[in-house]
Parts: C-alpha cells; sequence; structure tokens
C-alpha cells in the first residue's frame, strides 16, 4: 500500500488536506482511494489525475507511520 499527502500551498506533510492511498490487490489490479470527512476510505481517481497533470493538488508519498499520524488528526477534527 502507498499512501499520499494532498496538498494544497499553505499544507504540510503532517497537516495535509487530505489523504489517498493505492492498494494493490492480489489478483493483481490496483484501487485509489481517499480518505473521506465520515473517515471510510472511497475509490477515487485523485492519484491518476496527479500523474496526468490534471490535479489541482500535489501529492506527496507518506509512510505508513505518516499515514497513521494523519488519520489520528483527521480523527480528531472530525469527532471520531
Amino acid at each position: 500500500m502507498t499512501y499520499y499527502a494532498l496538498m494544497f500551498s499553505d499544507d504540510t506533510r503532517e497537516a495535509p488536506s487530505g489523504l489517498a492511498r493505492r492498494r494493490i490487490l492480489q489478483s493483481g489490479g490496483i484501487v485509489d482511494e481517499t480518505l473521506r470527512r465520515d473517515l471510510q476510505w472511497r475509490e477515487s481517481d485523485v492519484i491518476d489525475n496527479w500523474r496526468r497533470g490534471e490535479s489541482s493538488e500535489e501529492l506527496v508519498e507518506l509512510s505508513e507511520a505518516e499515514a497513521e499520524q494523519v488519520i489520528s488528526r483527521f480523527q480528531k477534527m472530525f469527532g471520531q
């Protein structure tokens, strides 16, 4: 699994605007998802759009530990 911080100009790795991940399935397929405000992962095309240069945000790869810290921050922000 690869995690990405979704960042706009004032964001930092520790406090991004969003979080995306790319999962490689055992079947060889790929699923891209973003973490929503309800703290559920939902399919998204943000990673593909970014790779094609069609995204307004910058994506920065995060370690799993960094992603867990961002998820924790979002849980506090969104009250869950």
